[in-house]
């Protein structure tokens, strides 16, 4: 069921639809002036979730507000119910798209920037308090109505902060879900388990805000602000020592049990303050998180040293490319000298040699020029010293494959590739040639593709190359004359045969990735590759960076 849904986009589409509506019908009852909790919902699910799926979240609000809005539950006037039916997810869309292209919000999948988060909350919240102002102004009550509602000034502050802080109550725990690395959900619940933050937030605050909670329903009027201070202390403990994912399991909790105990009173001075208090504290407490998490991801690179060996290791990778097309070079020439000397030989003797011996002879004088000519290809091929990479991919790996009788396209996007490196150019052909080699070893193709697309995001350069296998059927092959078409096409390319997790490891040395994907009569090979030595220098960088804080 899960699988057919991620597959077909229209029944993401619904999924979306039907878990948002759900949700957001839950928070609706509890979200108030003091704690809107709903805003927290839509920010979060605007910021995570793709454009295509804005859509459906605003439909799926709209029959919720229609329902909480009506006479019969808030009778407030038509003019207020027609006003408050109106999606405020499509308010903050537009701030939400400008966050993320202008400020760069999300430089990489793993990556938030906080500044330009914390931007966006504040615009958020001032967005929808901006909105919601018009409609509390024509509220129109039944006549007769005990303690009519009456909107003041101060009032604006308080929906402010009410929808601040149910951002901050939300928004850092699904972004601490999203930054997750991909898990099946059993290796997820085990590493949860496991997690000291978890641990730690079972045995030591949970309990610590379930007692402070319940002092705080019982506690005198004025001792209530300093209980609820104390109910960050234990996230604040937290916070520093495990970084932002703990002050986002802290505050949300603290939050939670504030405004739980709080009733909602408008034009409460004491409930602005303790609004204040919250969303100062809270934001103060994310911003040291983002902090701690920097410096301790640090100090962890610090002690492995793992991008000095990962420099050193693409140094070596790049002496050995440059060795071997010496030596191609040098083989070729004595291919040609060879050849020279044998054809003298063969010219000067041949009046004395009988016919078929001589023919002999020229066979082989030709049978050693082409293994030459194959060894030389294989080491380094010609194509891609005189005209770069795109040749030798769409050349070299072409004649490969045609002589084992499979159809061969090369597509070639994007712009920027000749401007990467000369080791990552050879990072990209070596890979192509192990690739190409993996696939034809899994099936019986009818055509084999590569695509290379090149780009530069975020001051970086990147690469991505596909190799493809398409055919009609799926006829079982024999394994001994796979294996032996499989050899003679590594050696034909120069490859050494690696498997998926040598290719991806391979990958990683320039900070990419590789995954694969098997599909009926398809079985696809990607990876990804960057080229660190293409990044923008920080004097160009539009704030220094050691002021940034990023989130990851």
């Amino acid at each position: 069921m899960l699988k057919s849904i991620a597959e077909n986009k229209w029944l993401r589409q619904v999924a979306v639809f039907v878990a948002y509506g759900a949700i957001f019908a839950l928070l609706r009852p509890n979200s108030n002036g003091i704690w809107h909790i709903t805003s927290g919902l839509r920010l979060s699910c605007l910021l995570l979730l793709p454009y295509r799926y804005w859509p459906a979240l605003a439909l799926a609000e709209l029959g919720p507000l229609i329902y909480y809005n009506s006479p019969e539950q808030a009778p407030f006037g038509q003019m207020w119910w027609i006003g408050n039916s109106i999606p405020a997810i499509l308010y903050a869309m537009p701030v939400v798209a400008w966050c993320k292209r202008r400020l760069g919000l999300f430089p990489s999948k793993h990556l938030i920037r906080a500044k330009a988060l914390l931007i966006c909350i504040a615009l958020a919240a001032a967005v929808w308090t901006a909105t919601v102002v018009p409609v509390l102004l024509v509220v129109v009550q039944p006549t007769g109505t005990p303690n009519p509602y009456h909107f003041h000034s101060i009032e604006i502050v308080q929906l402010f902060l009410g929808r601040y802080a149910g951002i901050l109550t939300i928004l850092p725990i699904a972004l601490a879900l999203k930054l997750q690395r991909p898990q099946p959900l059993r290796a997820r619940l085990v590493s949860w388990a496991g997690n000291r933050l978890v641990q730690e937030s079972i045995v030591l605050l949970l309990p610590t805000l379930a007692v402070l909670y319940w002092a705080n329903r019982h506690a005198p009027v004025e001792i209530k602000p300093v209980i609820h201070m104390t109910m960050f202390l234990p996230a604040a403990w937290l916070t520093m020592k495990h970084g932002w994912r703990a002050a986002a399991i802290g505050t949300a909790a603290a939050i939670s049990c504030i405004f739980l105990g709080m009733e909602s009173r408008v034009d409460d001075l004491d409930v602005i303050g303790a609004q204040a208090f919250i969303a100062f504290s809270a934001t103060c407490l994310f911003a040291l998180g983002v902090r701690v998490t920097m410096q301790n991801a640090a100090e962890e690179q610090e002690q492995i040293s793992a991008k000095t060996a990962v420099k050193v290791a693409q140094q070596g990778m790049y002496l050995c490319e440059l060795r071997m097309r010496q030596a191609a070079q040098t083989l070729e020439q004595i291919g040609g000298t060879l050849q020279l000397t044998q054809t003298r030989l063969l010219n000067r003797f041949k009046h004395i040699l009988p016919p078929m011996e001589g023919q002999t002879y020229y066979k082989q004088m030709a049978t050693t020029q082409s293994q030459v000519y194959q060894l030389v290809e294989s080491m380094h091929p010609s194509a891609w010293r005189e005209r770069g990479l795109p040749a030798a991919l769409r050349e070299t790996i072409g004649r490969s494959l045609d002589g084992a009788d499979i159809a061969y396209r090369f597509e070639l996007q994007g712009r920027g590739l000749s401007q990467l490196s000369s080791g990552v150019h050879a990072a990209i052909y070596r890979l192509a040639c192990e690739a190409v080699v993996y696939v034809f070893a899994q099936q019986a193709w009818l055509t084999i593709t590569i695509s290379l697309r090149g780009g530069f995001t975020h001051g970086q350069r990147w690469a991505v190359l596909r190799v493809e296998g398409y055919t009609d059927h799926a006829e079982a092959d024999l394994p001994m004359q796979k294996k032996q078409e499989s050899q003679h096409l590594a050696a034909k390319l120069g490859a050494n045969s690696l498997g998926v997790m040598a290719m991806r490891d391979y990958a990683r040395l320039y900070n990419g990735e590789l995954h694969t994907l098997t599909q009926t009569n398809v079985f696809r090979v990607t990876a990804l590759m960057h080229d660190v030595s293409q990044r923008v220098p920080e004097s160009l960088a539009t704030s220094p960076a050691s002021l940034e804080l990023y989130i990851r």
